[in-house]
């Protein structure tokens, strides 16, 4: 209802304004300066719903006021005055609108017939007397027309930067829950292929720890299809539908991912978690990605049995965390493929140095691995060589 009521008052505007001049305008000139008026209140007021009729609205606009001011020519009666420059107004606004929205097939003829149409008004203002002062008028009419499609080039322009923006924000985002998926699902499925080895050995000798072991392996099940549930939700809420946020695991997770991973085969797990009072979301959950990530690396490259140590610490106002393992027994069976590298680490890396920290990770002194990370502000270790 506004923009009915708006469209309206601009009209009438339009129509008291010529109305001033007596006697009223030829019409030959009145009814088209009218018609583009309308047709230029109507594309803005019910835009963006507008913008699929703007070529064929601009280029019928054109051709009744190209039309009108030919036929006036031939026999000029009355002189121009406000509407022949609210006319010009509306064409300027249909054909920057047309140049900004209306695809290049359709909107190229529209806008030519809108410009032959514009450099014909210059002819009601100023009587010429041959046709190289026509032809002069018309071009000089016509920087007005040029300014329009200038301008609606460059709002184009800003359209097709805004747009790309925003497809490549979410192609970030559809990586980063790609990501997302990889350290938290993969860490909860290596431990199910795990404990499903460990379960088939129990099978025979103690049904009782077997039973235990599947249901551990329920559990992670459960988690891992929460985790791409919740990626999946993302997602559908990246393409425009409306879903509830979930937060994502942070430090206060950390314990139950400790536990989880102790009970899977390797008891001797530690956790020291004392980081600083204030420890942003976006930093939690990335030290408990890391966390999940070095752990599911440990489950793929050590002996099973191997002793492990995690913390998460305030060193000078800095979160630094640091994942060691070290080789304490022989050899188990290994997660298949565990020789063939991954992208969860380089992966993380980035992430950790997008939020202003640094990452380091290789062998220890000790024969096992490390991985450092401080937020912000700590000093990464350099090692040689590299686990994925």
């Amino acid at each position: 209802m506004k923009r009915v009521l708006a469209c309206a008052v601009v009209l009438w505007c339009a129509v008291w304004l010529v109305s001033l001049k007596s006697p009223f305008p030829e019409p030959l000139i009145s009814v088209p300066a009218l018609l583009a008026v309308a047709a230029a209140s109507a594309a803005v007021a019910w835009s963006p719903g507008t913008r699929p009729l703007l070529a064929p609205l601009t280029a019928l606009v054109g051709a009744v006021g190209a039309a009108c001011t030919l036929v006036w020519l031939t026999d000029p009666v009355g002189a121009a005055g406000p509407a022949t420059y609210f006319h010009t107004l509306a064409v300027l606004t249909l054909i920057t609108m047309t140049v900004r929205w209306s695809p290049l097939p359709r909107g190229v003829p529209a806008v030519a017939v809108a410009a032959v149409a514009e450099a014909l008004l210059a002819l009601q203002v100023v009587p010429v007397k041959s046709v190289v002062e026509s032809v002069a008028f018309g071009l000089f009419w016509s920087f007005g027309t040029a300014g329009a499609v200038g301008l609606g080039a460059y709002l184009r322009v800003l359209d097709g930067r805004r747009e790309r923006a925003v497809r490549e924000a979410r192609r970030s985002q559809r990586m980063q829950l790609a990501r997302d998926l990889h350290d938290f699902v993969a860490h909860d499925v290596s431990a199910m292929v795990l404990q499903a080895q460990a379960a088939q050995i129990l099978l025979e000798s103690s049904p009782q720890e077997a039973a235990v072991t599947l249901r551990a392996i329920e559990e992670d099940g459960t988690r891992a299809l929460a985790s791409m549930d919740r990626t999946v939700r993302m997602l559908r809420e990246l393409e425009g539908e409306p879903v509830s946020a979930e937060p994502l695991p942070g430090l206060d997770d950390l314990p139950g991912l400790v536990r989880r991973f102790a009970e899977a085969g390797y008891p001797e797990t530690e956790l020291e978690l004392a980081p600083p009072r204030s420890v942003s979301r976006e930093v939690a959950t990335t030290v408990y990605r890391i966390v999940a990530e070095a752990l599911t690396n440990v489950r793929k490259h050590a002996p099973a049995g191997s002793s492990v140590a995690i913390r998460v610490v305030d060193e000078a106002g800095a979160t630094v965390l640091t994942v060691a393992d070290h080789a304490s027994a022989p050899a188990q069976p290994r997660l298949p493929g565990s020789v063939r590298p991954g992208v969860g680490l380089a992966g993380l890396a980035e992430r950790v140095e997008a939020l202003g920290g640094t990452f380091g990770a290789g062998r220890s002194g000790e024969g096992g691995w490390l991985v450092k990370v401080a937020f912000p502000g700590g000093s990464s270790v350099a090692f040689p060589g590299g686990r994925s």
